[in-house]
């Protein structure tokens, strides 16, 4: 990057820390922008242009000449000469997102483009919860929209994508620049560069996405619902606790929510009571009575945070749900399923049940000291009572080999370290 746009990314960086009180950070920092950025896209009257308009307007930064062309640009030149590519696409990026891997990223990936012969319109976010919005409104969309950026930025891509009508719908792409990347991996992408080659060559497939709606009492879906998407998790319990209460601990960073679970542990906070219909397989209807759960998480694909194969049989695109149950709630209990779960045998334990199913219906126990958050990828959103089903191949995305095999790091101290005081503390 050249002195004089690092030096004007730094000024418009520190302008923006200053406006947001020292809240520049982690997108779960910026909550409150986040509530904001969604109740905006749920207004009726909400602009059909993004803002600030002239953002989505402004021309593409001109991309540096690569000074050493290499076979990989020249091999996605040549992907993309037989029209099979997009031509033209949206780059949304958080310039100030990620300690600057999302402007490497942009860096790395611009001449790639350029290459190909593929117009790269780069729209930058201005607060959280903006790369959802431009997905919603820019009009007209180009061949593709692709972000720059995580799971919170695949998350708001797509589910803005997804409320689109159908006909006005793109494919979307995920350009791995956040700190867990755990969708792009399971699409197969390794990292920037090869996300890039991918879209220059046109290479897409239908995965499946999760749709949740507000459930009334009986079960019914709620007159006033608005229905949400998550394309990785939905997770009731736990999984929504502590987010709930890593926001308290931000300033610790990464280790925010590893501590959120130990703070809910050490309070007795970790018992949720719930009724569970599941819409099996096969068809059949199976009801469970949770007393004492810690984790309701389905998911649509096999990883989640960090990478950890929790839904070790579950397929993005084989139109059903992987719905994995920790039936009790001690903290040991906890901390062996989710060791365990370095290595995908949290599934062996007696306590872990898991359902392949079409849709399931979640009412909680009145009687549950818990709460009704969802957390769905990685954001909290919705809330219990409710139901969430599987769309079938309803997104079209730019991927490579969609993984079916479980990231194994059970080798790892951590994990090796929990099994070992798990086994301890279990024979006094």
């Amino acid at each position: 990057m050249s002195p004089p746009v690092a030096a004007a990314i730094n000024e418009e960086a520190a302008t923006a820390e200053r406006r947001s009180g020292g809240r520049i950070g982690g997108r779960r920092g910026r909550r409150a922008d986040n509530d904001a950025a969604k109740a905006w896209l749920a207004r009726s009257d909400a602009p059909t242009t993004p803002a600030p308009a002239e953002a989505a307007t402004a021309p593409p930064p001109t991309p540096r000449a690569p000074t050493n062309p290499t076979a990989a640009l020249r091999a996605t030149a040549t992907a993309n000469a037989d029209g099979s590519g997009p031509r033209r696409i949206h780059l949304v990026i958080n310039p100030f997102g990620g300690g600057g891997a999302g402007l490497e990223a942009l860096e790395a990936v611009l001449p790639i483009f350029e290459a190909a012969g593929v117009e790269a319109v780069v729209l930058e976010t201005a607060y959280a919860g903006h790369a959802g919005v431009y997905a919603a409104t820019v009009e007209p969309l180009l061949d593709a929209f692709v972000g720059i950026g995580g799971d919170g930025t695949a998350h708001e891509i797509a589910s803005s994508m997804l409320r689109r009508d159908e006909a006005d719908r793109v494919p979307v792409g995920i350009i791995p620049a956040g700190s867990g990347n755990t969708w792009a991996f399971d699409l197969g992408l390794e990292d920037a560069v090869q996300a890039a080659e991918l879209i220059v060559a046109g290479r897409t497939t239908c995965v499946d996405v999760m749709a949740i709606d507000t459930s009334a009492a009986d079960g019914s879906v709620a007159a006033a619902s608005r229905r949400e998407y998550a394309i990785n998790i939905c997770g009731f319990g736990m999984p929504a606790a502590v987010l709930e209460q890593a926001n308290e601990l931000r300033w610790l960073g990464s280790a925010q929510y590893e501590l959120a679970g130990l703070v809910l542990i050490a309070n007795g906070q970790t018992s949720f009571g719930a009724t569970l219909e599941i819409e099996a397989e096969d068809g059949k209807l199976i009801t469970r009575e949770l007393d004492d759960a810690s984790f309701v998480q389905a998911q649509v694909n096999m990883h989640m945070g960090k990478r950890v194969c929790f839904a070790p049989g579950a397929r993005m695109d084989d139109g059903l749900l992987d719905l994995v149950l920790v039936t009790r709630s001690s903290g040991l209990d906890i901390l062996h399923a989710n060791a365990k779960a370095r290595g995908a045998t949290h599934i062996e334990l007696p306590f872990v049940e898991s359902f392949r199913c079409k849709a399931y219906s979640l009412q909680p126990r009145s009687d549950s000291a818990g709460g009704a958050a969802l957390n769905l990828d990685g954001e909290l959103a919705g809330a219990a009572p409710f139901r969430a089903s599987c769309v079938p191949r309803a997104l079209e995305v730019y991927a490579g080999k969609l993984r079916t095999v479980p990231n194994d790091t059970s080798d790892e101290l951590e994990p090796k370290l929990v099994l070992g005081l798990v086994g301890l503390l279990g024979s006094l």
